[in-house]
């Protein structure tokens, strides 16, 4: 019902997370099928069992689709779909011939416990190291399991228990307040962990470059000032790199800014791949890029910019009418020595101002070339 409300409520974030749709309608068929067991009282057992059993193992079984969308981005398996479909066969069997009451009970509960066996690999491997609220999820499921497992061998070890449709007794209270928990448990903890995932991509969005996935300009300034703070109260070098891919602007007229935009991601990921943790990587904007590096003296810089000029300029990219796209880039590179950062007017804006200086320099002197402070 808190799925429900919450579709009533939020369309948008239904509409932003479709495996929470998906979760919404198996919360439904849960509830309808919860809604016709009292209806066996007044209608035939047997089309009254095969109706609400299949509510509730259809929603199992959407409720496993929304977790291999929301964990592994992909459908169920097929083995899911299969497994539903011949407990449905079997149950529709069952319901058309007179069998006892307890085959009824141990053949449901064992349907659903194996409808779940999916959904929990799932999160015990990789739900469990993805959102937090995802283990309230398995944990809630597990006890779930369980329950269903006992009533099913009980109904069969004591049949008795189960002669007739009100089936008093522990086992079947115990499994009735488990399917009710489950529920209630694992709706808030799917919600929780879709919330925990919004709220993830909001702050990335917040502090990255959504094209190229570098720290945007605003975050990429503020982690350089932290940079130069801490290699001052460590009395380490450091040096800041200024990168701007030349002529950018006829790519895009020339192919289009879907290519500019594939030439823009291929550079990031090809710099990103020679740089360590402790780097900053940022967009400044357009076609610019900085990069600050901790521990790192002028000839260390100077190795680490050229090696990025010739990654650029062999980098392979097809444009316009399959043409092969030739890309360089001009870097400015400052490098901050120990005298410079005992000197307090040693400022972020004033190392990225002469690193943009150098980098002018290398573009009217010819372009694809690397100038050092």
């Amino acid at each position: 019902m808190l799925v429900l409300d919450l579709w009533l409520a939020r369309r948008t974030l239904m509409s932003e997370r479709p495996e929470l749709r998906t979760w919404a309608c198996g919360s439904l068929l849960l509830l309808l099928g919860f809604l016709f067991v009292p209806m066996r009282l007044w209608i035939p057992l047997g089309p009254a069992i095969l109706l609400s059993n299949t509510l509730l193992a259809m929603g199992m079984t959407f409720y496993g689709q929304a977790v291999y969308r929301f964990v592994l981005r992909k459908n169920l398996p097929r083995a899911g779909w299969v497994t539903f479909a011949g407990g449905l066969v079997l149950l529709t069997w069952m319901a058309l011939h007179p069998v006892p009451y307890a085959y009824y009970s141990a053949m449901v509960s064992f349907w659903i416990a194996l409808l779940q066996v999916s959904i929990l690999r799932v999160l015990l491997r990789e739900g469990w190291r993805a959102e937090t609220s995802l283990r309230t999820v398995a944990i809630t499921l597990v006890v779930c399991w369980a329950a269903l497992v006992v009533r099913g061998v009980h109904a069969l070890w004591v049949p008795e228990c189960y002669a007739d449709l009100m089936q008093p007794g522990w086992v079947q209270g115990l499994t009735l307040l488990m399917a009710f928990l489950a529920v209630i448990g694992t709706s808030f903890g799917f919600l929780l962990a879709n919330f925990e995932r919004t709220q993830r991509r909001m702050e990335l969005l917040a502090a990255h470059d959504d094209l190229t996935g570098c720290y945007n300009r605003v975050t990429a300034r503020t982690m350089l000032e932290h940079l130069l703070d801490r290699c001052r109260r460590e009395r380490t070098p450091m040096a800041l790199v200024l990168l701007d891919l030349d002529h950018f602007k006829r790519v895009n007229d020339e192919h289009g800014h879907l290519v500019g935009d594939l030439v823009l991601q291929r550079f990031s990921e090809a710099v990103r791949q020679r740089l360590r943790a402790s780097d900053v990587f940022g967009r400044m904007g357009g076609e610019e890029f900085c990069i600050g590096l901790p521990l790192t003296d002028r000839e260390g810089a100077i190795e680490l910019a050229e090696d990025l000029r010739q990654t650029v300029e062999a980098m392979a990219v097809i444009g316009r009418n399959d043409q092969p796209l030739r890309v360089t880039v001009s870097a400015g590179v400052v490098a901050v020595g120990l005298a410079q950062l005992e000197d307090l007017s040693t400022t972020v804006e004033l190392l990225y101002g002469g690193a943009d200086d150098l980098l002018y320099r290398a573009k009217h002197l010819g372009r694809n070339r690397i100038l050092v402070a």
